[in-house]
């Protein structure tokens, strides 16, 4: 059996080495930087603890990649001790690479003849999969900037949803050495532009702001049910069949409320690798252990249509509180269910009215 891995990101890069520990042989082909000084896209860096656990599954130490501990964050002005820590992505990418066989460059129909079995790991792309049934994506901006404190203060991690008039929110990710990525992601709203340089600007009094680079893009927070199909069918030229099978970002799984997608892709990518070959059970399993991430997807898609004119329902706190549970952030959940009255007030109007009034 002939096997290609397209994309050797987190999910395609971590499959393939787990796969070739099990004495299977494959191609990896990666043509692309993103046109980012780091080399990936949009993202954060941010992932809980439990992350290490599939390094180590990889032969990797995951105290190689950690930048900087995250253990309390503010979240709208409520701090909570969180598992979180930013990670060199870079890093990890390169160390999962290290030992594969690679083509550097693009996955060519010509090519695709060769396989028996191709993997779409080509995230946000999607790339060799059909479409998904009912996509949805996040656009995101970012900034690396180094932030110095202008006198006893210290900018902590942070994330906060009531600067945004829509569904979204600002991240304050700490990466060590005084640098940060800040952005800004959201649903319904586009000018994160003019929200970042409002939150700068707030930071400015207290901080010295010294912007490195910035990238712009999108995460799929589609989930993985609204993400089929996971695997198609296709005849080759001499009349056999070739087998696509989609895994990480390019079938959804990524949180939709958070847009958190580094563990979840390491464990798309384990998922695959303990049912290979077996493309039933692998979306069975898949199925089953992200069914929360479609609870979450229609949550979106109720507050992006009846929900701007009724709010979040109970079952939509519910799945809020639930999902920082999930990530292990410990919120009193009153305290959870209040905040999220920052989405409230936009769903009811008053969010948008705030921005205006900020711009005046």
């Amino acid at each position: 059996m002939k096997v290609a891995i397209v994309g050797a990101g987190i999910a395609g890069g971590y499959l393939a080495r787990l796969l070739e520990g099990r004495g299977i042989s494959l191609d990896v082909y990666e043509w692309g930087e993103h046109g980012t000084s780091c080399g990936c896209r949009s993202c954060g860096w941010g992932a809980p603890a439990a992350t290490g656990t599939f390094l180590d599954l990889a032969g990797l130490d995951p105290d190689d990649y950690l930048l900087e501990s995250m253990q309390s964050m503010n979240f709208d002005g409520l701090v909570a001790s969180t598992p979180l820590h930013t990670l060199d992505k870079p890093r990890l990418i390169r160390d999962l690479r290290s030992g594969l066989r690679i083509m550097q460059r693009r996955f060519t129909d010509q090519e695709a003849e060769e396989y028996d079995v191709v993997v779409d790991a080509t995230g946000i792309a999607r790339a060799i999969l059909p479409p998904c049934s009912s996509d949805l994506v996040l656009p995101t901006l970012q900034y690396r900037l180094t932030v110095m404190t202008n006198g006893s203060r210290v900018l902590g991690p942070g994330v906060y949803g009531n600067q945004i008039p829509g569904l979204g929110y600002i991240w304050v990710f700490p990466l060590g050495r005084n640098q940060y990525h800040i952005g800004a992601g959201g649903l319904a709203f586009d000018r994160y532009g003019e929200i970042l340089e409002q939150f700068f600007e707030n930071l400015s009094p207290a901080f010295s702001l010294t912007r490195h680079c910035s990238c712009s893009g999108e995460v799929r927070v589609a989930s993985p049910y609204y993400s089929q199909p996971f695997m198609s069918v296709r005849n080759r030229k001499d009349g056999t069949p070739q087998r696509i099978i989609g895994v990480g970002e390019s079938i959804g799984t990524v949180s939709p409320f958070t847009g958190e997608g580094i563990i979840y892709s390491l464990e798309c990518a384990k998922l695959l690798a303990d049912t290979w070959p077996d493309e039933n059970a692998y979306a069975s399993r898949v199925l089953s252990r992200f069914g929360w991430m479609k609870k979450e997807r229609e949550t979106l898609d109720y507050l992006l249509s009846d929900g701007r004119v009724n709010g979040p329902r109970l079952r939509d706190r519910w799945r809020f509180y639930r999902n920082a549970r999930r990530s292990g952030i410990r919120l009193p959940m009153l305290q959870a269910f209040k905040r999220m009255g920052s989405l409230s007030r936009w769903v009811e109007g008053d969010g948008h009215q705030q921005l205006t009034n900020s711009h005046k």
